[in-house]
């Protein structure tokens, strides 16, 4: 007769503790979690360390990368939003045209920020991340989820997969003999083949000559200095590779986004009490200063359109007050952007399309200031730069205006601008065409003189190295054309090129541009240029 078990009677182990397995994780986890190791150290080692985001390097991560996250959510069935193909294409245009221009002036910091930026919202795109299912009103939601909350949420999920996936090849019946065996085979056939390669080595001086070749390659391989920087870079790559597999594996395992659009709206909603009495105060208060200053301007224009436009009121015209019309329009915005999401109630119509119309009209007066000022005094990159934001500026303005009178997604559209054009202005060339403009009103006479701290900063200095040298020699070519070395004294030409050694009358002296063209220079008594000529170098063993 089987006895019933007493109550608080021991019982087995297995059964009083049960033993907990790590799960096991889907093969696109565990083989995006092995792939974001190489990727991380290739970003360490050849982009950030290296302090040099124009390196071929990029365009070869941002592919990885792109072709890694798209082989994940396509084997986790994840659809993403249609946002996805713009991104991808905006962000690997941005990492091929850098390393081919190289970072703009003025641009250079943006362009590495906007590279970064780009390829975290390319993840939330493709795995379905992005607040509002596309990037509209509340991008710094998106970007908050991008660079904090998902990829720092999940900081040590990678380490959970690995563990996973190494638990589960455990599993396999992968017996201790069996690997023990493996081990011994390649230690004795490691062996064997050292100490025969040794024996032919001595008998054949040319299969010695290879083997010094291996040994030699190995020796560096394995060097101290070598091998501590390897490790180094591997150390330092760990938590960049856990911050991006962070980002896509917490992503996908996700459904909805960390903070949803109506979640947002109703913590938002405590907020919400700006009075409808203040904001339509304040913002018609804002349009009575508007009036007040264009009626101003009309005053003075009408009091000097009998005088005629003279270069003196066109320069005063041109450089008075441009960049504080670019921070009216930037204020402005803000304003639309607390009444969008503190006031309990819209603005009137009429008050909205009227204070709309004041950013149109701004942004028509900074473009036409922008103008004459580039007509009367030639282009800069900051100048360039600054009419490309302003472009920016104005398609925001119309399209507030637009939205006033027609339901439109605003946002939406306008982020899209800003983010294509970027990338646009990234892809040109823009200081050879700064330089090759400004040169070409010098040689009609539209210029009295070259603005050679403009010519430095595109490039035309005696410290260029590398790839920029070779834009020294086009912009040579363009000042030998123009007749800019004709009479010039010689402090003029050392501020854009390297001229050493002794100084001699009537002998040419050479300056090296590149590896093969000269510029030969001739000098009279007064340190005035005579003759100015581009000459092939000879070639230098």
């Amino acid at each position: 007769m089987t006895e019933i078990p007493k109550e608080g009677a021991g019982r087995p182990l297995y059964e009083s503790a049960p033993k907990i397995l790590p799960a096991v994780p889907a093969a696109p986890y565990l083989w995006g979690a092995v792939g974001s190791y190489p990727l991380a150290y290739l970003y360490v080692r050849q982009l950030l360390f290296a302090r040099n985001f124009a390196n071929p390097a990029l365009p070869v991560f941002a592919l990885l990368f792109v072709l890694g996250v798209e082989a994940m959510a396509r084997a986790l069935q994840r659809r993403g939003s249609r946002e996805a193909v713009r991104w991808a294409g905006c962000w690997l245009v941005l990492s091929v045209a850098m390393p081919l221009w190289g970072k703009q002036p003025v641009l250079g910091s943006w362009q590495v920020l906007v590279w970064h930026l780009l390829a975290v919202w390319f993840v939330l795109a493709r795995c379905g991340m992005l607040v509002q299912g596309w990037t509209g009103s509340l991008c710094f939601l998106d970007g908050l989820a991008g660079f904090l909350l998902l990829p720092f949420g999940n900081f040590f999920r990678r380490i959970g997969t690995v563990w996973g996936g190494l638990h589960c090849l455990g599993r396999q019946r992968l017996k201790l003999r069996q690997t023990a065996v493996a081990v011994v085979t390649v230690l004795v056939t490691t062996l064997l083949c050292a100490v025969a390669w040794g024996l032919l080595a001595a008998a054949d001086p040319h299969f010695a000559a290879l083997g010094r070749g291996w040994t030699h390659w190995l020796n560096r391989l394995l060097s101290s200095e070598k091998l501590v920087s390897y490790v180094a870079y591997f150390l330092l790559s760990l938590p960049v590779g856990a911050w991006l597999y962070g980002l896509v594996a917490g992503s996908l395992r996700r459904q909805t986004p960390p903070c949803p659009e109506d979640r947002f709206f109703a913590l938002l909603k405590p907020l919400r009490c700006l009075p409808w009495v203040t904001a339509n105060v304040a913002v018609g208060g804002l349009c009575a200063v508007y009036t007040l200053f264009f009626a101003l301007q009309a005053a003075e224009w009408l009091a000097a359109a009998p005088l005629g436009l003279t270069a003196p009121v066109a320069s005063d015209f041109a450089v008075d007050g441009f960049w504080e019309l670019l921070r009216i329009l930037l204020l402005d915005f803000c304003v639309l952007g607390v009444v969008r999401f503190l006031s309990n109630r819209p603005m009137p119509r009429g008050l909205a399309a009227l204070f709309c119309l004041y950013g149109v009209a701004f942004a028509g007066l900074a473009g036409a200031k922008l103008a004459v000022y580039i007509r009367l005094f030639g282009y800069t990159p900051r100048r360039v730069v600054a009419g490309w934001f302003l472009c920016v500026l104005s398609v925001w303005a119309v399209l507030l205006l637009v939205r006033v009178f027609r339901v439109l997604p605003a946002a939406r559209i306008g982020l899209a601008v800003l983010a294509v054009s970027f990338v646009v202005l990234s892809c040109t060339d823009l200081e050879s065409r700064i330089v090759e403009a400004n040169v070409q009103r010098y040689a009609t006479g539209v210029d009295a003189a070259l603005d050679l701290d403009v010519l430095q900063d595109c490039g035309l200095n005696a410290w260029q190295r590398g790839r920029d040298r070779a834009k020294v020699v086009t912009y040579t070519r363009w000042l030998l054309d123009a007749g800019w070395f004709d009479g010039r004294n010689i402090r003029d030409v050392q501020t854009l090129y390297d001229l050493t050694g002794s100084f001699r009358k009537g002998k040419s002296q050479e300056v090296e541009l590149d590896d093969t063209h000269l510029l030969s220079l001739t000098f009279d008594a007064a340190v005035r240029c005579t003759a100015a000529a581009l000459t092939a170098a000879e070639n230098r063993v």
